[in-house]
């Protein structure tokens, strides 16, 4: 191309690249200089106010016939409650045996999740500062002892290393725990079994320590700051956080309310812990709780499980709790959702409750 033929073409690109650039800015005021921007997921996303948006199975891309696949596992598998959601829509919901969306249930161990929330929260504040703080900074019982070296992220993991056996049928730690006046102090004084980091097993009294440190790190007891860090901003009103006869908050457990509200907490996970325009939960908090926190068992995270199912998405993690109780995010799929009800024990499958779930969404 001649010289000349190069410089007629300049006016012309440059008035194309104007007109490209009008067009992606929208006409939109830009933001002042370090007023924050949601993220294009936040600002596209649908947010429940004092009551969930209802939509139909269709309308969020769902078969309904598919669906009623769930009702009919549910009806032989003891279900009290089912919502699920779908683009922060709820698309489909069922109750049984008298239940309906105002009746309440015990998260048993769903509430473990929501420690692992206020613990995010409280580094976010500061108040904590990593994972890798000893807990006994927070824990005077436990200074000057070999149990110094156990970390926040030890109990997070469940590979504190302190003696613990979970079995709530049999005399054991979680039985003698949960009868104690104060169950956090009992925790307090279990002995250092193995190294910290060295072995995973599962462990209610590592959560129950939480209770101390958030108490200690927040000078608020951990239901009171849930209330006001983590279910008052989601709108999960009514929410009631149990506690022990000494008063402390029973951070392994216990958080009684509706199956919607449990949705909420899932949607909160499922948004990358955003909440309309308030990050309430760190995003980051968020992506490190939901991956392996350790090499012995790859499905587990910081108090949220990581299921690896058949027909089910493989980014697909939950709470879980006794008695199955669960709160089920798939982040592919756009989906929360939550079981509640009477325990049905082994019977119980996962798979078989979501795969109609996943197998009804027609716009993958």
């Amino acid at each position: 191309m001649s010289p000349f033929k190069k410089w007629w073409l300049i006016p012309f690109l440059f008035a194309a690249s104007l007109l490209l650039l009008m067009s992606c800015g929208g006409g939109s005021e830009s933001k002042a200089p370090g007023e924050e921007q949601p993220p294009q997921q936040a600002q596209a996303a649908v947010w429940p106010g004092d009551d969930w948006e209802v939509s139909t199975p269709d309308g969020e891309g769902m078969d309904a016939t598919r669906l009623e696949d769930v009702g009919s596992y549910c009806e032989a598998h003891k279900c009290g409650a089912v919502v699920i959601t779908r683009h922060g829509r709820i698309v489909w919901e069922r109750y049984w045996g008298g239940w309906d969306e105002s009746s309440t249930d015990n998260s048993w161990s769903m509430a473990k999740s929501m420690t692992d929330a206020l613990v995010g929260i409280a580094i976010s504040e500061g108040k904590i500062k990593s994972v890798d703080e000893s807990a006994a900074d927070f824990i005077p019982e436990w200074r000057g002892t070999r149990k110094e070296e156990i970390t926040l992220r030890d109990l997070l993991s469940m590979t504190s290393g302190l003696l613990w056996n979970e079995d709530y049928y049999e005399e054991s730690d979680m039985i003698t725990m949960i009868t104690s006046y104060d169950q956090t102090a009992y925790a307090i004084d279990r002995p250092r079994f193995h190294d910290p980091g060295d072995d995973w097993y599962y462990s209610s009294g590592d959560t129950q320590l939480f209770s101390a440190i958030i108490r200690a790190a927040t000078g608020m007891e951990a239901g009171q700051y849930a209330q006001e860090k983590l279910f008052g901003p989601i709108g999960m009103k009514g929410a009631m956080w149990d506690t022990d006869n000494a008063g402390h908050t029973v951070t392994f457990c216990c958080v009684y309310t509706t199956a919607r509200n449990f949705a909420r907490f899932g949607y909160l996970f499922l948004r990358n812990g955003r909440w309309n325009d308030k990050q309430v939960v760190p995003e980051d908090w968020v992506e490190e709780s939901i991956k392996p926190s350790q090499w012995e068992n790859q499905s587990y995270g910081y108090y949220w499980w990581l299921q690896d199912l058949p027909d089910v998405p493989e980014d697909m993690f939950l709470a879980d709790g006794f008695q199955t109780k669960r709160i089920y995010v798939i982040p592919s799929l756009d989906i929360v959702a939550v079981r509640i009800g009477q325990g049905d024990g082994d019977a119980w499958d996962d798979n078989a409750f979501l795969k109609p779930i996943v197998e009804a969404v027609v716009d993958k």
